[in-house]
């Protein structure tokens, strides 16, 4: 009986603890919003949101570098 409950009380932590967070960005992450020749981008990136295309999260510093190229080509970005 003990090692039953044991088992049970190891599985209810492991649940617990792997739940994972909401998959929207959170308010305080650092977002890059450009503009090139008057238009905007649709949604700004953010750090931590996911990437539709390759499924991974961005990162400040791929945030960075795109900052750069993009006014690098004549393009207006903010990073906040």
């Amino acid at each position: 009986m003990k090692h039953t409950i044991y088992i049970l009380f190891i599985s209810l932590i492991l649940v617990i603890t792997a739940c994972s967070k909401d998959d929207k960005p959170d308010s305080s992450a650092v977002c890059l919003s450009c503009e090139i020749i008057g238009e905007s981008f649709g949604d700004p990136w953010c750090v931590d949101a996911i990437d539709p295309d390759s499924g991974e999260a961005y990162t400040l510093a791929e945030l960075e570098i795109s900052k750069a190229l993009f006014e690098a080509f004549g393009g207006t970005c903010t990073l906040k």
